[in-house]
């Protein structure tokens, strides 16, 4: 009974892996307070202005599939190098299967975007963000797969879980995060509530 039990769970694992999709890649995320026209925001990825780009994996088993992502901007406040950080775990739903040449889906997630230091040398407190919020996102979106390779876009509605936090200056003492970090209550750091993105991955 055991070795039968043992086969069992072997030819399960090999089935499972026999119809499951491996797909990573690269995308570019714009996160927006309002929604911009189509031109604007080609405009923008065509600059490359206010973009967060980066990788992201997902293991799709038939139609649902499991990712994470992470993207990421770099840019100059005041003579200092800062990052802007996504980093996000979700569930998708591929109608059509996520190989299929056309692969419409949707996407529940939950993410965590902060800002810091682009420098460890300039940072008084490298254990902490300057600011950070946790979120969830709902999404859908729309891909074209042509064997092995797939191309892809959606867009994201962003819901903020408020989260105040501080941080400690250079001189070791605790102060609150800047002005232009915080939201419209003044309470947490700025989620922008929609987000749209533009993707290639390889599909194994």
């Amino acid at each position: 009974m055991k070795r039968l039990l043992a086969v069992l769970l072997f030819a399960a694992l090999v089935g499972s892996g026999a119809f499951a999709q491996l797909m990573f890649g690269v995308t570019g995320d714009l996160h927006m307070d309002t929604q911009l026209s189509s031109q604007q925001i080609m405009d923008k990825f065509q600059t490359g202005e206010g973009i967060f780009y980066g990788p992201f994996a997902e293991l799709a088993l038939g139609k649902l599939g499991f990712g994470l992502a992470g993207t990421f901007s770099f840019y100059d406040y005041v003579g200092t190098q800062y990052m802007d950080y996504d980093l996000a775990g979700y569930l998708s739903w591929h109608f059509w299967k996520a190989h299929a040449f056309l692969d419409p889906f949707v996407e529940l997630g939950g993410g965590y975007l902060a800002t810091d230091y682009a420098n460890t040398a300039d940072d008084p407190d490298p254990n902490n963000p300057l600011a950070a919020n946790l979120f969830w996102y709902g999404a859908f979106g729309l891909g074209v797969n042509i064997g092995p390779l797939g191309v892809f876009g959606k867009f994201a509605y962003n819901a903020a879980i408020q989260q105040h936090l501080t941080y400690m200056d250079s001189f070791g003492v605790e102060q609150d995060i800047p002005y232009y970090m915080l939201n419209s209550d003044g309470v947490s750091p700025y989620v922008p509530p929609y987000r749209v993105t533009f993707g290639a991955k390889f599909i194994l």
